[in-house]
């Protein structure tokens, strides 16, 4: 009796992630209207959307810019030229400086979403939120 429980113990976590399909992106919906927006175009260069535009720049100037910004506490970055399929090793490369730099300045919130050329971060997938 006690085997044939410990066995079926022992077999549920085969049965529940068999059955399990991976979670649909979802779509990034805005709630804070003061959050910043950055546009990373690759490893080095990025471009400040929000509040204040900017052009393409490199990293560090854009964070030099929005480490002058006071208020708002929620952060997004739109990950251009990012097709992974599965959070990896680009994501953690790009991402890493990004979330580093932004929680180091008093950033509470950080979304990266996967760019698709627009400026606006509306509607775009979420890859990662850490609040």
């Amino acid at each position: 009796m006690k085997k044939s429980i410990i066995l079926a113990l022992a077999t549920l976590p085969l049965f529940i992630t068999a059955c399990s399909t991976p979670k649909p992106p979802q779509a990034f919906h805005g709630t804070d209207s003061n959050a910043v927006v950055i546009k990373s175009v690759d490893g080095r260069t990025s471009e400040l959307i929000l509040p204040t535009p900017t052009g393409p720049e490199a990293n560090t100037k854009v964070m030099g810019k929005v480490s002058a910004i006071s208020g708002p506490k929620t952060a997004v970055v739109i990950l251009e030229n990012y097709n992974e399929e599965k959070v990896g090793d680009v994501f953690r490369d790009r991402s890493t400086p990004w979330f580093i730099g932004l929680r180091t300045l008093g950033y509470d919130h950080v979304v990266f979403l996967q760019g698709n050329g627009t400026d606006s971060p509306e509607g775009l997938a979420t890859i990662a939120r850490y609040d």
